[in-house]
């Protein structure tokens, strides 16, 4: 008999700041090709174990849309001048996830995605 062992942290949580693992908050395709994913935390993420794993969770979801069969139908292989994700986070996020975010970037664009953090939340929705 198996079993399916499911990581408690990872799962839907409304009131954590990042609310869904799993689901892409903003997106934005671009005419010619490639898309803007947005990711935004609207209001303080902790510099706890859980919040960075949710985090890192989120970051690698985006990042297998962008390598998706669909995705690549419709934009091509990933690169960073098609691809972007756009992580807008609230200021008084704990700088623990800024660092996160900075040591992110060659992984992000190891995949071939450019990754632009912002605190100006509205940000992402106006790209």
């Amino acid at each position: 008999m198996s079993s399916t062992l499911v990581d408690e942290t990872l799962l839907d949580d409304f009131a954590h700041p990042i609310r869904q693992v799993d689901i892409i908050d903003v997106v934005v395709n671009i005419r010619g090709g490639g898309s803007r994913y947005g990711l935004t935390i609207a209001s303080p993420l902790t510099g706890d174990e859980r919040s960075q794993k949710r985090l890192l969770k989120k970051i690698e979801a985006y990042l297998g849309d962008f390598h998706s069969e669909r995705s690549i139908e419709r934009n091509g292989k990933p690169t960073p001048e098609k691809c972007k994700i756009l992580v807008g986070i609230h200021p008084s996020s704990d700088a623990v996830v800024f660092e996160l975010l900075e040591r992110c970037r060659p992984w992000v664009l190891d995949n071939g995605i450019e990754l632009s953090v912002t605190t100006d939340i509205g940000m992402v929705t106006r790209q």
